[in-house]
């Protein structure tokens, strides 16, 4: 299974082990979500299915209007574990050692290309709460260059001091 966001509210679904192969389009206004799949071959293609993807999109938005809430990027939820906005715990397993178990703080967002990019901060190398302040401060920069963000953190650690 593949999948790509192609853009606000729309999402390419190659799904090779039931043949489907489109666009989604999602949009939630007042609590209610609407969802509509543009298949390849229902729309003679894959331009022409994202094609009507993108009109459809429009014409809800047009129809139900901008989200009351405004944009969700900065938002906290109730699934937030970590308090602070895209930063979560990673749990990695490594089965050739006894205990396998590792942990990491992960920032990640949808970066202006509707790509999303992520970088995490293993608890082992930089120790917890290191970790845990390194991925809030790439999240807020939006930047997976770890050398300018360890760069930065090492800047605020000498002004505390």
């Amino acid at each position: 299974m593949s999948t790509a966001r192609i853009g606000p509210g729309i999402t390419r679904y190659d799904l090779e082990t039931s043949g489907s192969h489109g666009y989604m389009v999602r949009i939630c206004r007042k609590g209610k979500k609407t969802s509509e799949f543009f298949a390849d071959k229902k729309y003679g293609g894959k331009r022409n299915a994202k094609k009507m993807a993108q009109q459809r999109y429009t014409e809800l938005c047009e129809t139900l209007g901008t989200s009351a809430a405004g944009p969700t990027k900065n938002l906290m939820t109730t699934r937030n574990t970590t308090g602070a906005v895209g930063v979560h715990i990673a749990r990695s397993t490594d089965d050739r050692w006894g205990n396998g178990e590792y942990f990491a703080y992960c920032a990640s967002w949808i970066a202006a290309d509707a790509k999303r990019q992520k970088i995490s901060f293993s608890w082992n190398k930089y120790g917890k709460l290191a970790a845990y302040e390194l991925a809030c401060l790439a999240r807020k920069k939006e930047s997976t260059d770890r050398t300018e963000i360890l760069k930065i953190y090492k800047r605020r650690v000498a002004r505390r001091r």
